[in-house]
């Protein structure tokens, strides 16, 4: 196996987008109307978990669609994935990823299930299994997520969120405000996400949203749009100078002149490697020659030359 290194370039860069907020805070209308923006008219994917209330903004907005139901298994999301692929979407909606962790089926489920597959009910058993039952659903987990990494297209993932606190012993419980629901991997992989509060409107808290640059400089404190999408859209394409090359020689339409460097002997034994005996004769005798060194004129040479050259 060889490889081969060439200068970066940041080009059709695809972006995994989380819009995370509790219900009525502006979610999937934000998310549909960013990917308008990041879609330029190309398609729009959208797996919806949240049965006929996800599908509310249909008459607004045009997408396809899949509805996952019960169970939420990382597996059942991978299914839904691999099928958006095939219709080769500009961007996936996913509404709501959430589901995958805490719903019927999800990620602790799925961690339960092991547990009572283990253990059964010998809780002493339970305690000890509790790290070796997340094996299965956290490998599940990883070829959800790598499925998301390889699509050409991008993605905005609608998280659940709920307020967290973090109990330190001995002090206050501290507030964590606003927390996507979803797993730290999946949570890891987004490029930004944008934290919606309750009645909202669509219009994230950029205080406590986490971004990686350059999104910082491209998100707004203002209602999610489509104008969001298209700057995002842009980015994406492609910003970077692209690194200087030296043009191609250009190709030659007549033959060196005799006592040149390389002479006409000299390029016809070239153009010969090149074509191979056949075909360099058959063009010599098309011509009315069978010798290179019969072609003595110049407009001669320069007229076989340039048939040479013609064929590729």
């Amino acid at each position: 196996m060889s490889f081969s290194f060439r200068p970066g370039i940041r080009q059709n860069t695809p972006m995994i987008i989380g819009l995370a907020g509790p219900s009525k805070s502006g979610k999937t209308f934000s998310a549909l109307r960013i990917a308008v923006g990041l879609a330029q008219g190309g398609k729009i994917a959208f797996i919806n978990t949240e049965g006929p209330r996800g599908h509310q903004y249909a008459d607004e907005f045009k997408y396809d669609f899949c509805d996952i139901t019960e169970p939420f298994s990382m597996k059942r999301y991978l299914e839904a994935i691999q099928e958006a692929e095939k219709i080769k979407p500009t961007v996936l909606i996913i509404d709501s990823i959430s589901h995958s962790h805490e719903g019927k089926g999800g990620l602790l489920d799925q961690h339960e299930s092991e547990l009572d597959r283990m253990a059964g009910e010998n809780y002493e058993k339970r305690n000890k299994m509790i790290w070796a039952a997340w094996v299965k659903p956290k490998q599940d987990e990883g070829l959800m997520i790598n499925a998301m990494l390889q699509m050409s297209c991008h993605i905005v993932l609608a998280f659940r969120a709920k307020e967290k606190i973090k109990i330190v012993k001995g002090k206050d419980p501290e507030n964590l405000g606003w927390q996507p629901i979803a797993s730290d991997r999946i949570h890891f992989e987004t490029a930004f996400t944008l934290i919606l509060p309750p009645h909202s409107a669509g219009t994230p808290d950029l205080k406590v949203s986490e971004f990686r640059k350059p999104y910082d400089t491209i998100v707004k404190a203002e209602q999610l749009n489509e104008d969001l999408g298209k700057r995002l859209a842009e980015w994406a394409a492609g910003g970077a100078t692209r690194p200087k090359t030296d043009p191609p020689p250009p190709t030659p339409t007549s033959p060196p002149p005799t006592g040149s460097k390389e002479d006409f002997a000299t390029a016809m034994d070239r153009e010969r490697k090149r074509l191979g005996d056949e075909a360099f004769l058959t063009i010599l005798g098309a011509n009315g020659f069978e010798k290179v060194e019969q072609i003595t004129k110049r407009d001669d040479q320069i007229k076989i030359f340039r048939a040479m050259k013609d064929k590729k």
